[in-house]
């Protein structure tokens, strides 16, 4: 027997249901065969036969279609209103159509995760957002569409985001994102990436109202005209160019308040974190900038995340001249901030030093190097765990020339000198500095008897090695019995007032009588040049296998 004629004429109704002032008149019998709430409503309300669903997901015209599902009466799904129904379903607690639609709804995934399409499940995701939010998530309806969506996403899919795909991921609420970046593994997380950039450019970094403006303009917005059918999982999905493509409208992306930008950047900041290293550094400034005025906790860690994307950079000094005076200036000024932490860690500190001392010298290479510009940059590294001062002098030998001494106080000059310790430059520097007559000369003085003990010192620690190695052949190779060969010494002083020099030629055949010393042949024309540079050895001494100095007293 068809229940159609009831339900569409209302005749022998015994139950009135109410929603939004719409009545239908409905049977009993239909409504509490497939739905437990309307047993409850009954038995709780104080009128029998009227029964008002207040807040019902969908309003009229889901629950017009829920009312012929009761009588039988087939209905469309698809997937412009499988959200609504099954937010219906779980409202009126009607099991056997929830199973229904969670099997349709599966089948609508299962495609999209076969075509790697994340267009799909986040059109469904959308249709969550507001007044279904409630029962899509008690449905697991949410859930699934993140699972898509970050399958989608690990496969390749974010590289391939329609512009209908970033206006959804705009309008998603927070705490779906931060769910879908808790779902990703770790390993996976930079398939994120561009989801979680647009995300926060979207509602933290660009003006709301661009965005606005940008999606209400006439070549951009889209409409779509569709038509109520009952169609299969497969043709559903198919349709999504044209019917799964959702109208732009500008009340669909509300203004974000500073406490809600505060939020978003915060938590995604924190869930992403390393990961976030991979954007450009252009943007990490834009959110660094943004996090300093919304006086965000992620402050810190997008700081790092700067400072980091620089300093990783392999040919940085090749490569200064692209980054910006701006992205310098706020770079430094972290630098200055968050000192203590930076000089800990000595392999980021060495890479702070390059950093400065590159852009001082392209500052001095283009001639708009100031004394202030000097002090802020050369003090940004404590003088004592610098290295080497030579380009810092250099720039200061330039500062002195190009700025009239007069305009410059004595304290000025002895804050510039300050920044410099003399004892850390090598002879070069020393050379090009010396006629300067703005540097002390006592100070040149101290640089170049500083820099003598420095060479005392390595060529004694040279002498060492070298003995230690000749030593060494000596011991590796078979003593001779013969009194006619002896091995060479090298304890004779380096420096005395007067000596005479004899050359000899190498031989292994040279009697005693006429030498004091014999030299022995070495397995490597190199031997020398590996224990001491050549720089600090006679010219006699370097030859190849041939002619060596040695010295008679």
């Amino acid at each position: 027997m068809s229940y159609e004629k009831f339900r569409r004429t209302g005749e022998l109704s015994d139950i009135t249901v109410i929603v939004n002032s719409t009545e239908f008149k409905l049977h009993k019998f239909p409504l509490f065969a497939k739905s437990d709430y309307f047993k409850k409503a009954v038995a709780s309300s104080t009128s029998s036969a009227v029964v008002e669903l207040k807040n019902f997901p969908g309003g009229v015209d889901v629950f017009n279609q829920l009312a012929d599902y009761f009588y039988s009466i087939p209905i469309s799904i698809d997937h412009k209103n499988i959200v609504p129904l099954r937010s219906a379903a779980c409202f009126i607690e009607c099991d056997t159509l929830g199973a229904l639609l969670d099997e349709r709804f599966d089948k609508i995934l299962a495609v999209a995760r076969a075509k790697c399409d994340s267009g799909i499940p986040l059109v469904l995701l959308e249709q969550c957002v507001g007044e279904y939010q409630q029962w899509a998530q008690q449905a697991h309806i949410v859930d699934k569409c993140l699972e898509a969506i970050l399958e989608s996403l690990i496969h390749g899919a974010s590289s391939q985001l329609s512009k209908s795909d970033r206006e959804i991921i705009t309008r998603l609420p927070l705490e779906w994102v931060i769910e879908l970046i808790k779902l990703c593994p770790t390993e996976s997380k930079l398939a994120l990436l561009p989801f979680a950039k647009h995300y926060l450019t979207a509602n933290v970094l660009e003006q709301n109202q661009n965005l606005n403006q940008s999606h209400t303009s006439p070549s951009t917005t889209t409409t779509t005209t569709t038509t109520t059918t009952t169609t299969t999982a497969t043709e559903n999905t198919t349709e999504h160019q044209s019917a799964f493509t959702p109208v732009a409208r500008k009340e669909d992306i509300p203004l974000k308040t500073d406490d809600e930008k505060r939020a978003i950047l915060d938590q995604i900041v924190k869930e992403l974190g390393n990961t976030l290293e991979q954007l450009p550094l252009s943007w990490h400034n834009a959110a660094y900038e943004k996090a300093v005025e919304l006086k965000c906790e992620c402050e810190p860690i997008l700081s790092s995340f700067i400072t980091q994307s620089i300093l990783s950079s392999s040919d940085l000094e090749d490569h200064m001249e692209n980054i910006s005076d701006d992205v310098m200036t706020r770079l430094l000024e972290r630098v200055v901030k968050h000192k203590e932490e930076h000089t800990k860690d000595p392999h980021l500190l060495a890479r702070l030093s390059l950093l400065i001392d590159s852009y001082i010298e392209q500052l001095r290479q283009r001639g708009t190097l100031t004394s202030e510009q000097f002090v802020k940059l050369a003090s940004c590294i404590p003088k004592e765990q610098r290295t080497s001062h030579d380009s810092l002098l250099l720039a200061l030998d330039d500062i002195l020339k190009n700025e009239k001494s007069t305009e410059m106080s004595s304290t000025e000059k002895e804050e510039l000198l300050n920044q410099i310790d003399f004892s850390r430059v090598n002879e070069e520097t020393i050379a090009a500095c010396k006629n300067n007559k703005l540097i002390p000369q006592h100070l040149i003085t101290e640089a170049a008897l500083a820099l003598c003990a420095k060479l005392r010192i390595q060529l004694e620690e040279t002498e060492t090695r070298l003995r230690s190695a000749e030593n060494e052949l000596a011991r590796s190779r078979p003593s001779y019995t013969s009194s006619s060969y002896r091995t060479r010494h090298y304890d004779v002083p380096t420096r005395h007032a007067s000596r005479t020099r004899t050359t000899y030629t190498n031989s292994y055949e040279l009697p005693i009588s006429t030498s004091a010393y014999s030299c022995t042949k070495y397995d490597s024309d190199s031997d020398l040049e590996h224990v001491i540079p050549s720089k600090y050895l006679g010219s006699n001494l370097i030859g190849r296998y041939g002619t060596y100095s040695s010295y008679r007293y």
